[in-house]
């Protein structure tokens, strides 16, 4: 998977240093005051707000900003911002499951009360780290310095990691050490991922294509079944009776996430070459709102099926087929409605 050059200069490293030790400073601080969970809200209009604010940190969301990007903007950077995402949210299930760290005991809902959920909780999985933020970190942040020299881009993503933080503390599902470990954790895992991705794309890029297609095949699976091998019931280890191998967690997800956009990126390459940057504005406004359809559609639609099925395979499955339709099948339609090809 190819691509660009981008460096993390000392300048860029310096700064994220900083950020890195402010943070970890400013967390101690906090926590040696007795505020690992003292930023719960009890107003239920406050906690309203910062639901939807939370959102930003959901899959979904980052579906939707890989897809347009894809569509409008530059299919590498699209491809990298999506691997920064799944590499932190891989990372981000195994501490979970290996720390083992409860949730506050905020994490409530009468509304969630049920059977299987007789505590009401709204998290079902382990604490620490906190996901929404190490996910925020490592995808906002990435756009952050992707577009580092525009500063209004760097504010407005700092502010957004920021909000999808303390909208975890202030919903109760996560305490203080939880957002601070996954900004942290976030923050590290970012740096790596802009050093590794250059030379780790060039040496990928000078092999031929079945050999491509094979690696991605073999990494998928292997993700899909050591995460899930291990811990069978991630992300229901909180219930009394946790079931196993359902339709939960991040291993499943980023296994066929990896699958679908690996061999579509691979494949899209070579045979359709679909280019945004070589389109006019109207077609891409054609292409974006023609693609985004047909993401959401078959997103929703294998969703729908999540009852029916109920398994970590078909997790994996229609994960695959929705990366897969982005980057490969839309692509290809585009090439066919556009006036000319990319």
């Amino acid at each position: 998977m190819p691509e660009n050059d981008e460096t993390l200069g000392k300048k860029g490293l310096i700064t994220l240093l900083v950020v890195f030790v402010v943070v970890l400073v400013l967390g101690i601080i906090l926590l040696a005051l007795g505020l690992n969970e003292g930023f719960y809200s009890t107003s239920s209009t406050v906690r309203t707000i910062f639901e939807y604010i939370t959102y930003l940190g959901e899959p979904i969301v980052f579906i939707v900003m890989v897809a347009i990007f894809y569509i409008v903007y530059d299919k590498g950077f699209a491809k990298n911002l999506a691997m920064s995402l799944l590499i932190s949210a891989y990372v981000n299930s195994l501490l979970k499951d290996i720390i083992m760290d409860p949730r506050p005991a905020t994490n409530y809902d009468i509304e969630k009360v049920s059977p299987e959920n007789p505590a009401g909780l709204i998290e079902t999985s382990y604490g620490f780290p906190s996901g929404h933020t190490q996910s925020a970190v490592s995808t906002w942040g990435y756009i952050a310095y992707h577009f580092r020299e525009k500063i209004w881009v760097i504010i407005v993503t700092a502010i957004i990691i920021f909000l999808v933080s303390i909208s975890r503390m202030i919903i109760g599902v996560h305490d203080l050490q939880d957002v601070i470990g996954g900004a942290l954790i976030g923050l590290a895992l970012l740096v790596l991922f802009i050093f590794l991705e250059p030379p780790f794309s060039r040496g990928f890029n000078k092999l031929g294509m079945p050999f491509q297609i094979v690696l991605v095949i073999i990494a998928s699976l292997a993700l899909l079944f050591v995460g899930t091998f291990l811990f069978p019931t991630t992300g229901m280890q909180l219930l009394p009776s946790p079931p196993s191998f359902t339709d939960t967690g991040n291993y499943g997800l980023v296994g066929g996430v990896i699958l679908g956009l690996g061999v579509g990126y691979i494949l899209e390459n070579k045979y359709v070459r679909y280019d945004p940057k070589n389109i006019d504005i109207k077609w891409k406004i054609i292409n974006l709102i023609i693609g985004m359809v047909i993401v959401f559609v078959v997103f929703f639609g294998l969703e729908f099926l999540n009852d029916i099925f109920n398994s970590v395979y078909y997790r994996y499955a229609r994960y695959a087929i929705v990366a897969f339709i982005l980057t490969f099948v839309v692509p290809l339609i585009f090439t066919k409605i556009n006036k000319t090809r990319s």
